[in-house]
C-alpha cells in the first residue's frame, strides 16, 4: 500500500491487486503496532535504514493524517544479573546505528515503573505505537486520491514477459488478464507464491517463506504500565512483551512458533508458558486476567535454525528482468519501515 501510494503521487497509474477482501488483512493486521526505533539490527542492513528513516517518516505522517498514534517509549529489560551482558550488547548496538537509548539505573524503573522488578533496562523515547488499521485507511485514501486503484477479492495467478510489458493472469471469480509495464511483488506471506510464478524469474531469486506464528494474550486488569516493556531479543523474536493499543488496553506477545501453513487458530495450552515469562519482569501479574486474543505469522526468509535475515528487495541490476522489483521477509519492523520502503522503492521505478 505505501509502495502503491508514493508510485500513485509520482503520476504513475497505479494496480494493487488485493486477494482479501479488504488490505492489509494479512501480516498488516495481526501485529503489535509498534513504532519501532531500530537498536535491533546490524548497522548497514536494511532494517535499520528503513526503520529509522520510517520511524520519523511514520510519526510525521500520523501526525499529518489525524492517525491515533502515541510516543509512549519503551523499556527494553534484563530480568537476571546474568542477562545485563546482553543489554549492554543491545546499547552499544543502538548507539552504532544512531538511536537514542538511555540507561536506567534501578531507581529510575522503580520510579517510572513501580511493578517491574528487574535488574537493569535501557529506555527507547523514540518507540510508540499506533493504530494500523487507521494507517492502512489512510494509505488507501492516498492511492484512490491520485487515481490508483485497489481491486479488492483478486488473485494474481502468473505473469509472463511480453515484449517491453508483463502480462498478468488473475482472477475475480472470474479469470482475466491485464498488462503493466511495472510489475512490484510485496504480498507478504504470498510473497513466495507470486515470485514463483513470474516466468521470467530464475528460482534462484526466489525466498522460501518460513511462517513464523506469534499469539498475544490480553489482560483484563489495569494496565499499570506508562511505557512498552519488552524482554531480551532472540534471533527470531523480540519476546512476549508487554504491549498496548491506543485505548491501553494490555496484551502480551507474540511467542513463535514454526508452522507449515498459515492458520489463525488459537493454542491456548501456551497460557502457561506466557504466564512464567511475564513472572520474571512482572511478578503481580495475575495469572487467571490473561486471556487469549489472536494469532499472526510474521514471512520469515530464515529457516528457524538460521540467524535474522534482512529485507530482501530485488530490482532489475539483481535478477535482469527490466520493470520487476520483488520484496521477501518484510517482517518487522515492517511497519515502522513501511513509508520509508514504499519511499525508496517508488523512486526506483
Amino acid at each position: 500500500m505505501s509502495i502503491a501510494k508514493f508510485a500513485a503521487e509520482k503520476g504513475k497509474k497505479v494496480l494493487v491487486l488485493e486477494q482479501e477482501s479488504r488490505a492489509g488483512e494479512g501480516v498488516s493486521s495481526r501485529n503489535s503496532g509498534v513504532i519501532h526505533a531500530g537498536m535491533y539490527y546490524p548497522k548497514e542492513s536494511l532494517k535499520t535504514k528503513f526503520c529509522l528513516e520510517g520511524n520519523r517518516m511514520l510519526y510525521e505522517y500520523a501526525e499529518f493524517k489525524n492517525i491515533s498514534h502515541k510516543k509512549t517509549g519503551k523499556f527494553i529489560v534484563a530480568s537476571h544479573k546474568n542477562e545485563l551482558a546482553n543489554l549492554e550488547k543491545i546499547f552499544l548496538q543502538g548507539k552504532s546505528n544512531g538511536v537514542s537509548l538511555k540507561k536506567c539505573s534501578l531507581e529510575e524503573i522503580k520510579k517510572k515503573e513501580p511493578e517491574l522488578d528487574i535488574a537493569g533496562a535501557l529506555f527507547s523515547p523514540e518507540t510508540g505505537i499506533i493504530d494500523v488499521p487507521e494507517l492502512i485507511t489512510s494509505l488507501e485514501g492516498d492511492i484512490q486520491h491520485n487515481d490508483g486503484v485497489v481491486s479488492f477479492n483478486t488473485n494474481f495467478l502468473s505473469a509472463k514477459r511480453n515484449g517491453n510489458a508483463f502480462s498478468i493472469k488473475c482472477s475475480d471469480g472470474n479469470k482475466f488478464e491485464i498488462e503493466t509495464s511495472i510489475l512490484i511483488n510485496s504480498a507478504g506471506l504470498g510473497s513466495e507464491n507470486v515470485s514463483s510464478n513470474i516466468s521470467a524469474l530464475k528460482k534462484e531469486f526466489t525466498h522460501k517463506i518460513y511462517f513464523a506464528k506469534g499469539h498475544y494474550f490480553k489482560y483484563s486488569g489495569i494496565n499499570p504500565f506508562d511505557s512498552l516493556i519488552y524482554p531480551l531479543p532472540s534471533e527470531s523474536s523480540q519476546g512476549l512483551h508487554v504491549g498496548f493499543d491506543i485505548s491501553r488496553q494490555l496484551r502480551f506477545g507474540p511467542d513463535i512458533s514454526w508452522v507449515d501453513e498459515i492458520d489463525y487458530v488459537f493454542d491456548e495450552s501456551l497460557k502457561e508458558k506466557f504466564v512464567c515469562s511475564i513472572h520474571n519482569y512482572w511478578p503481580g501479574m495475575e495469572p487467571e486476567r490473561l486471556h487469549p486474543d489472536y494469532c499472526g505469522i510474521r514471512p520469515k526468509i530464515q529457516k528457524p535454525s538460521e540467524k535474522m535475515q534482512d529485507f530482501s528487495i530485488q530490482f532489475p541490476k539483481d535478477h535482469k528482468i527490466e520493470g520487476f522489483i520483488n520484496l521477501q521477509g518484510i517482517e518487522s519492523p515492517g511497519i515502522t519501515s513501511s513509508l520509508a520502503i514504499g519511499k525508496y522503492v517508488s523512486s526506483m521505478i
